[in-house]
């Protein structure tokens, strides 16, 4: 009959000593920096700005059906309304940027080079780095080229043929390069996306005059895939 009785007291001094321990450690940083990790990354940016560009445009469109419906708004609810607007495609944009960048990096390992193109520039005489025969057309498609794909590069490759030094050819070969690399820019190259090279004296025998080595060979090189040019 006594049992209820003693077991109140014990139940309520129970409950008073729970109140007084402490409440469980808040690990502030750790939480933070697990929730920052959903965000972090490209895909995880992508995904963050798509989202605020959703509530952006949530604030714009339940404005427009107010105005749509003539339900009453004041003049402020406007300007919020087209400010929400631009801030969707503000955040819109950097989603897709961000996207971009993640299917980049995720494809990266897929790309390849791929020559468009191999062709002589330009023909020179003995010992000259004048040419006497230029190939305008190609060297101005290959400029634009360049110009409208500035992820692209093309090799510039001179040589020589064996009249004369070693020495004399090598510098021969770097003027003849720089010329046709002068004639690429002025079609819209950009001159970082040029890769000189001069190859000096081509294989033959000694002191041979060969026209098929006095000249400069240009090829092209580009990425074969290319994620979300237009963002670019």
């Amino acid at each position: 009959m006594n049992k209820p009785l003693i077991s109140l007291p014990c139940a309520v001094l129970a409950a008073v000593l729970a109140g007084c321990t402490e409440p469980p450690h808040k690990d502030v940083p750790l939480l933070t920096s697990e929730i920052d990790a959903v965000v972090a990354g490209h895909y995880g940016q992508s995904i963050y700005h798509e989202e605020m560009a959703e509530e952006a445009l949530e604030d714009a469109a339940e404005v427009l059906d107010h105005w749509k419906n003539d339900e009453y708004w004041n003049i402020d609810e406007g300007e919020k309304a087209v400010n929400a607007a631009r801030t969707a495609a503000k955040h819109r944009f950097e989603s897709e940027k961000a996207l971009c960048r993640w299917l980049t990096a995720v494809h990266g390992p897929n790309h390849h080079q791929a020559e468009v193109g191999h062709q002589a520039a330009a023909f020179f005489k003995t010992g000259s780095a004048v040419p006497f025969k230029i190939n305008q057309d190609e060297i101005a498609v290959l400029g634009r080229f360049l110009q409208t794909h500035p992820d692209a590069s093309a090799d510039v490759t001179a040589y020589t043929d064996t009249v004369g030094s070693a020495q004399s050819n090598q510098n021969l070969a770097e003027r003849r390069a720089s010329e046709v690399s002068r004639l690429l820019i002025q079609q819209g190259a950009r001159p970082e996306q040029l890769r000189v090279q001069a190859m000096g004296e081509a294989e033959g025998p000694d002191n041979t005059a060969n026209q098929h080595h006095r000249v400069v060979m240009m090829s092209t090189i580009h990425p074969a895939y290319q994620d979300c040019a237009g963002l670019k």
